[in-house]
């Protein structure tokens, strides 16, 4: 098994080179996986960035000496240096366990020889991301722990683990009801019984859902930044008290976790699930100019074709997609728990070099939505960048500039832009003044309030 062997096992579809490095990446090609070559450095972190937010859960960055690996713009410290795979695999592992964000390798040996059979890369878990995890009260097979269960949340490590059918499987059988971060949207459709809305987005969102301070609050694959402390403190519960389950180990849990009150298909929605509802229901039925954000989520769910996906970075537009994007489709939509500009813009390249056989698992084009037009900055260069290579990518700008249009003159608007070859950039105004609604069902955005250590990424 060679070292691209081993990172496609990390989830790594593609490493990016960078133009810096001794010799620049591909000067000294890791063999096994593909390079995807990057302007400049800025680029390239965007695009691991967005791999690691909103992807597979890690983005390499290549410079023909060192490997830098990263689920969050963390500064990976003084590179390590590794004398052979093995060691490399450790020095991963060790960075995961920590929670460290990223970590910095520098390859020492032979990259196209076989790692020694004698000494085998460490077996890679299911979840490859480095990002911090939310402390609790773990929870393993076998130990004693709770039986019957309140609410369960449902992080993006689920997602990365490829876990999604042991997910629906623990809601089956203990007939429990889940509330996805923002950063799992898709996890069950919109229309499952078991589905309890988006949470994490706003500060009541736990305690609307149904957390309370007697509550068994079981969570599932969440990184620390997905779930803002505030969320817990208005729901009144005790972050140490949460029941941590590994994405691994919940055909397990499926055995012995059940519903203290059963959902039922046709039962009652928590409070979450119908304030919202209240908020967003109109906002959908409002079709005219200009475009409120529900109703333009709703044109984009719509109209995205098979194999597309919707890429957001914090601000408004995201938070309104993660409230009102209805998801039929796992990774149809991305809301990042972190991002710096340009993450969106870098997230829907990828998406579309996937889409024409190229780097990405999942395929199809790919749709970015920002709050300001991308005329300077790491937007604009990956912009440039995807015009150079030739795929199709639509950038949306959700403001104020541009022509009011109604939701069938947007969807006509989109699927033209989608159905054209090329880079389109459409500047759609949007009128944001019903997000006072949302904060008056759910309390203050609290999302994007946790940023990971400065440091040079």
């Amino acid at each position: 098994m060679t070292v691209g062997d081993w990172l496609r096992r990390q989830g790594l579809q593609y490493v990016i080179e960078t133009p810096d490095g001794p010799g620049g990446g591909a000067a000294r090609a890791i063999p096994g996986i593909r390079a995807v070559p990057a302007p400049d450095l800025e680029c390239a972190l965007a695009l691991a960035e967005a791999e690691g937010t909103m992807g597979g859960g890690l983005g390499a960055l290549w410079d023909g000496e060192t490997l830098t690996l990263l689920s969050r713009r963390m500064d990976p410290g003084e590179p390590v240096t590794a004398r052979d795979a093995s060691e490399l695999a450790a020095a991963v592992l060790r960075a995961r366990k920590a929670g460290a964000g990223a970590v910095a390798v520098r390859l020492h040996f032979n990259l196209m020889t076989d790692p020694d059979p004698a000494r085998p890369p460490v077996t890679t878990p299911g979840d490859p991301s480095l990002a911090p995890r939310l402390s609790g009260a773990a929870w393993r097979p076998g130990s004693t722990g709770p039986t019957e269960v309140d609410l369960v949340l449902a992080g993006r490590g689920v997602v990365r683990a490829g876990a999604v059918p042991d997910l629906a499987q623990l809601a089956a059988r203990g007939e429990l009801g889940v509330l996805n971060a923002f950063t799992a949207k898709g996890v069950f459709r919109w229309d499952s019984p078991h589905h309890l809305g988006t949470g994490c987005l706003q500060e009541r969102d736990l305690a609307l859902a149904g957390a309370h301070p007697d509550a068994v609050v079981v969570a599932v694959g969440l990184d620390a930044d997905e779930c803002a402390p505030m969320l817990f403190t208005a729901a009144g519960i005790d972050p140490a008290r949460l029941v941590t389950v590994d994405p691994a180990d919940l055909p397990a849990a499926a055995a012995t976790m059940r519903a203290r009150v059963p959902v039922v298909e046709g039962g009652p929605r928590p409070a979450l699930y119908r304030e919202l509802a209240a908020v967003a229901g109109p906002l959908y039925a409002a079709t005219g100019a200009p475009l409120n954000p529900a109703c333009a989520a709703a044109d984009l769910a719509a109209v995205l074709p098979a194999g597309g996906s919707v890429w957001t970075e914090p601000g408004p537009a995201a938070h309104w997609i993660g409230r009102t994007f209805s998801t039929v489709r796992l990774g149809s939509v991305r809301v990042p728990a972190a991002g710096r500009d340009g993450v969106a813009i870098a997230g829907a390249l990828s998406a579309a070099l996937a889409g024409e056989g190229g780097v990405g698992g999942e395929g199809g084009v790919g749709v970015a939505v920002v709050d300001h037009p991308p005329r300077a900055g790491v937007a604009a260069a990956c912009l440039d960048w995807a015009g150079r290579l030739g795929v199709t990518l639509v950038v949306e700008v959700w403001g104020d500039r541009g022509a009011p249009r109604s939701s069938s003159q947007h969807r006509e608007w989109l699927l033209d832009a989608l159905a054209t070859p090329g880079v389109h950039v459409l500047e759609l105004p949007v009128d944001y003044a019903a997000t006072q609604e949302l904060i008056a069902a759910a309390g203050p955005l609290v999302a994007w309030t946790l940023s990971p250590p400065a440091g040079p990424m």
